[in-house]
């Protein structure tokens, strides 16, 4: 098993290469680096519980990818992801951008452990070779060398060794060293641990460790290591009988203890376990948190992933894509020349109807503040001009109604000495919408990319106004709020935080879109957690 305290971490912004890849490979000097996903240039170097609690999280989140992606190829039915290639410890298959991705999510290291503990029964009866009275005359040809010669051509043979059946009901410390590497990895997992298993695992630390010892622990991670190793050495020294299921158990501790990475995946960018393009493992859990949090509001969704043990798709786009649909909602993103139509597929529309104030969509940015009056200039919080245009028309109507005096009014924004008792009133009054829409896709990208646009950006922005006039066509009535959203690493508790709007590349700001930064260690709690 490797040492975390030993891997290299590689992040996005410090790095040269500019490929997807996320996962830990040797790079040129043969070192195993832990290469890191967008947004991750906050992530602490040289922080041990760190980055082994993030290799865990990943480690769990492929190997979801990865039986959510194959199910279906699996069982030999139709898939979502096309042209899945098996290779021999992963899958190639092209996303749903026609973008080739290569998944190696098996250590085999760990899942040897893990696939023994499925197959074996823990009450494997432990079976030794003891000396033997019996002389079994079909063997007598391989113990004539420790023969006593007797006169007359007599040879004497005082015991044979030949396997004697012994019934024990205590587990051998074989399978108690088993159930402990077994146990630390579940709980670094944070799966169920059986009761058996933990009482096998803490009879092995008790005779053989010091207390708080741990294979997953900074101080004491390469003494256990060694510890284990010498109890395995000495367990294969004196075992006189070894069956297949002491093979079994055998060498899934010994690779365990041995192994470093899985040697036999081999590409052409070195040894590696993870995964070559990020962004469809990215989708994938941006789609669960939306599945989670808002899904009776969604009314399309471009996905096909398993959410609580089921497929959410339940109908196509342009004939053959898989995507999820609300009954009532007609697709209305095409767009039709002379009679043809080019289907387009945004990640997810959602609509969220319910009441809304001024207060929470218009900025108030004060110039001058006076006892009983204020100078200020109205502005959008959300990029919506037309909400703005409202409420400085309603405090106009005010002045006029109410016959306030001595106010001056700026252009269309800028108000001066004008009442804060009326200002308030504005604030909190209701605006009359039916919904806001929300078109969201999921960008596999850095902050970067959103100040120094690219074609790539040029082109999803362009993407972004096509989904925004086909919905309006289709929703006439509706309150857009268009964004990208991209991975962040955070330890703070919001689960989205609005990039500034005024450090965005102009055309993101002339075309009203926000770049919306999710915290990646959330989402992809949520994604685990709905299977």
């Amino acid at each position: 098993m490797f040492n975390f305290k030993t891997l290299t971490i590689t992040k996005r912004c410090n790095s040269e290469s500019t490929n997807s890849f996320v996962g830990i490979r040797r790079d040129a000097n043969n070192e195993l680096e832990f290469r890191l996903p967008h947004g991750f240039d906050g992530f602490p170097e040289d922080d041990f519980d760190a980055t082994k609690n993030l290799f865990f999280k990943m480690y769990s989140t492929f190997k979801k990818f990865e039986r959510d992606s194959t199910r279906d190829f699996l069982d030999q039915r139709a898939v979502g992801k096309d042209n899945i290639e098996k290779q021999n410890n992963g899958y190639r298959f092209r996303d749903k951008e026609d973008t080739d991705v290569v998944l190696y999510s098996k250590i085999t290291l760990i899942e040897n452990l893990l696939e023994t503990y499925h197959d074996l029964a823990l009450d494997v009866i432990e079976r030794r070779i003891g000396a033997d009275e019996k002389v079994d005359y079909s063997k007598i040809d391989h113990y004539l060398h420790k023969a006593i010669y007797l006169p007359n051509d007599v040879i004497y043979i005082d015991e044979m060794d030949l396997a004697r059946q012994t019934l024990q009901y205590k587990s051998s410390t074989l399978i108690d060293l088993f159930c402990f590497i077994l146990s630390e990895l579940q709980n670094e997992l944070e799966q169920e641990i059986n009761t058996r298993v933990h009482e096998l695992a803490h009879r092995f630390s008790e005779q053989h460790l010091n207390h708080g010892q741990s294979l997953f622990n900074e101080e004491t991670f390469e003494i256990t290591i060694r510890i284990l190793k010498d109890i395995l050495n000495d367990i294969d020294k004196f075992t006189a009988y070894k069956d297949n299921d002491y093979w079994r158990l055998y060498e899934a501790i010994e690779t365990f203890l041995y192994g470093q990475l899985d040697m036999e995946n081999t590409h052409e960018d070195g040894t590696f376990w993870g995964i070559s393009n990020f962004s469809a493992v990215w989708e994938d859990m941006c789609s669960a948190w939306a599945f989670s949090s808002i899904a009776d509001n969604i009314l399309y969704a471009d996905t096909n992933i398993i959410f609580n043990g089921q497929r959410v798709a339940n109908a196509k786009s342009a004939g053959f894509f898989p995507i999820f649909k609300k009954v009532d909602f007609a697709d209305p993103f095409f767009i039709e020349f002379r009679g043809k139509r080019r289907w387009m597929r945004p990640d997810l529309v959602a609509r969220v109807e319910g009441q809304r104030f001024y207060k929470d969509s218009v900025q108030i940015e004060e110039k001058n503040n006076n006892r009983l009056t204020l100078d200020f200039t109205v502005k959008s919080i959300d990029n919506n001009n037309n909400v703005v245009e409202i409420f400085c028309s309603n405090l106009r109507v005010a002045i006029k109604n109410k016959h306030i005096k001595g106010v001056r009014i700026i252009g269309n924004y800028t108000f001066k000495n004008y009442p804060k008792h009326e200002l308030d009133i504005q604030k909190n009054t209701v605006i009359e919408i039916r919904g806001k829409l929300y078109i969201w896709d999921w960008k596999y990208m850095n902050m970067d990319s959103f100040i120094h646009i690219n074609s790539k950006v040029n082109t999803d922005i362009t993407k972004q106004i096509c989904y925004e006039f086909s919905l309006l066509s289709s929703i006439p009535e509706g309150w857009i709020h268009k964004a990208f959203m991209i991975p962040w690493f955070t330890t703070e508790p919001n689960i989205l935080t609005h990039m500034d709007a005024r450090v965005l590349h102009q055309r993101i700001q002339d075309n009203k879109i926000y770049v919306t930064k999710l915290n990646f260690i959330d989402i992809q709690a949520v994604y685990l957690s709905h299977d």
